[in-house]
């Protein structure tokens, strides 16, 4: 398990092994770690963002620390990065003339190759890597879920419509179908969305006294790990001392 968590009062990255030894492989000192990493499919690499003197870095380590290294360098990157099924390139979003548009870059060295020349961002990689699905810009509350080739040609997708708080995007196995998170802002609920016909099916119903935050599915599309927070508050009255 690789995860991010603070160190010397920033945030760094650390690896827990079965056996429970922890490892850390990024001191958050040379610059604070971002999110969680992105692990290349082989499990082999890592791709983390890091944030130092205002900018959003991209670095590649290996999966045991070693071999730390920053690529695309002229990128200030947004959101987080997604390996290729092959593990040849990363899709990220980063800003150019004041939005983040969409890139991939090659992992063994190259210039960045600019994909979408408009506001979009949360890229994933289908699982054969022929096209990504991304995030467009806030429209009020809502925002439109797109496609683009590998190629950077125009990629067709039923129109998806998402309300804010949902962009976290995976495919459900294959690549005929997404799981999103379908709902208002406070209150949002699995749902698997077809690629081929647009149609939405509703996965679970787990109430709304719970916030989904972020999630992965398997492989094999057969299972779903979320987080999720319960907002909850207590009214406590107490006696203050005579003065």
């Amino acid at each position: 398990m690789i995860y991010r968590a603070p160190t010397a009062g920033t945030d760094g990255l650390w690896k827990l092994a079965e056996e429970g030894a922890k490892t850390e492989l990024w001191n958050g000192l040379a610059g604070r770690a971002l999110g969680g990493p992105a692990i290349a499919p082989d499990g082999q690499r890592l791709a983390f963002l890091v944030q130092r003197r205002g900018l959003t870095q991209l670095y590649v380590m290996n999966a045991d620390g070693t071999g730390t290294h920053r690529i695309a360098e002229e990128l200030d990157v947004r959101g987080a990065p997604a390996w290729s099924p092959d593990g040849r390139w990363l899709a990220v979003a980063a800003n150019r003339d004041g939005e983040p548009h969409l890139f991939k870059i090659p992992v063994g060295g190259g210039t960045p190759i600019l994909l979408v020349k408009e506001y979009s961002i949360d890229p994933i990689w289908s699982p054969s890597g022929q096209f990504l699905v991304y995030s467009g810009a806030d429209v009020g509350t809502t925002f439109s879920v797109k496609s683009v080739s590998a190629d950077g040609a125009p990629h067709p997708l039923p129109n998806l419509i998402l309300t804010r708080g949902a962009r976290r995007l995976a495919f459900l196995g294959g690549e005929d179908a997404l799981v999103i998170l379908k709902g208002d802002i406070s209150h949002k609920e699995f749902w698997r969305f077809d690629l081929k016909t647009g149609r939405e099916r509703a996965l679970t119903n787990l109430g709304p006294k719970l916030a989904i935050g972020d999630f992965d599915v398997s492989r094999d599309g057969r299972e779903i790990i979320f987080d999720r927070a319960r907002e909850e508050s207590d009214i406590v009255m107490f006696d203050l001392p005579d003065r």
